[in-house]
């Protein structure tokens, strides 16, 4: 691998650079924006679009500073994390365009050839085909994909399908945002740093694969929002309330304790404060234990909500297919104060 120092271009990499919800929102407010989008469009990880004959188009843009030094790590991470997109929704990646942003100088071939040749290797591996893209120079190098499918309908898995009485899943453990900004600050060991690349590298390939299973109720995956952040939006979606048992999430090596030390993403702090008005913790809960849970995630797990009596049959496919998945809280029906998550120790 060859290091070109990308993260010292941003301020922070990964999904850790995303627009907070609160801002987020603010922009799609403009009226233009609102008077320009499709109507009755369901927010999800990926826009879906019926095209007749029980077909859907699925269309979903990622892109993000580099969260490693890396080029051709970060690019392949941050095709990864486009892809995850549409795995989430049940759904094969079928073509991509890249995105790209090189520095000015004289690097700037050499970092878009080490990044590019990440993006490939992802896309390769992932079975989804580069057809174009567009590239341009500027003060800091982005990379990322906008994704497109095609499928059946019945296949699509949405954010907003759970019921009272699922289960839920979680295929990756959290702290990938704490361990990079510990790490920037040299605060992470080489060890457990290690094991944070392995889940950034892991492709959420096997949602395509969890797209044919009836059982599996509503899916997405674990982003910028942290799993807080998308477990909010799972059950205001599905208009449910979602109970989370904090010893049941897996959490990466030296993640817990370098979020007590203060090594947090800002925006985890964000998701935070927008989420924690509707969600109710636990009191002996600490506040670096309920950032863990909003840490933003790169290339995340999937988050996967799935019959009882469906468990066993999809805990076996994902295990076929090489992914760890860990049992992680219920649905409930809405509660009547409009709590949408419940933490507990």
């Amino acid at each position: 691998m060859t290091t070109l120092n990308l993260t010292s271009y941003a301020r922070h990499g990964g999904c850790s650079c995303k627009l907070g919800t609160d801002g987020l929102t603010e922009l799609l407010g403009v009226p233009e924006v609102r008077a320009a989008s499709l109507k009755d469009l369901a927010p999800d990880d990926a826009a879906i679009m019926s095209i007749g004959d029980g077909r859907a188009l699925l269309t979903s843009v990622d892109f993000q500073n580099a969260i490693v030094d890396d080029a051709a790590l970060a690019g392949e991470i941050a095709a990864r994390n486009a892809l995850s997109d549409l795995f989430a929704c049940g759904v094969q990646p079928l073509y991509a365009d890249v995105m790209l942003v090189v520095p000015y100088g004289d690097s700037a071939i050499t970092v878009g050839k080490e990044l590019m040749r990440g993006v490939a290797l992802a896309c390769m591996e992932d079975g989804c085909a580069i057809v174009g893209g567009h590239t341009i120079q500027g003060e800091m190098p982005v990379v990322g994909l906008s994704v497109t499918s095609i499928a059946p309908l019945e296949r699509v898995k949405r954010k907003s399908g759970a019921h009272p009485g699922d289960l839920l899943l979680l295929t990756k453990p959290l702290g990938t945002g704490i361990a990079i900004a510990a790490r920037q600050q040299a605060a992470f060991s080489d060890t457990d740093y290690a094991s944070a690349l392995t889940v950034l590298r892991t492709s959420n390939r096997v949602g395509a694969l969890l797209g044919e299973q009836a059982g599996v109720t509503a899916m997405t995956d674990i982003t910028g929002f942290g799993l807080l952040g998308h477990m909010s939006e799972v059950a205001d979606g599905s208009r449910v309330t979602l109970q989370l048992r904090l010893g049941d999430v897996p959490v990466l090596p030296g993640a817990l304790n370098a979020a007590r030390d203060g090594a947090v993403p800002v925006l985890a702090a964000d998701n935070l404060r927008t989420y924690s008005c509707r969600c109710d913790f636990d009191a002996s809960l600490r506040e670096h234990e309920q950032l863990l849970l909003c840490d933003p995630q790169t290339n995340g797990g999937l988050l996967i909500a799935v019959r009882p009596q469906a468990r066993d049959a999809v805990l076996d496919l994902l295990a076929g297919a090489g992914s760890s998945a860990w049992t992680i809280g219920r649905v409930t029906a809405r509660r009547s104060d409009g709590v949408l998550v419940e933490v507990t120790r």
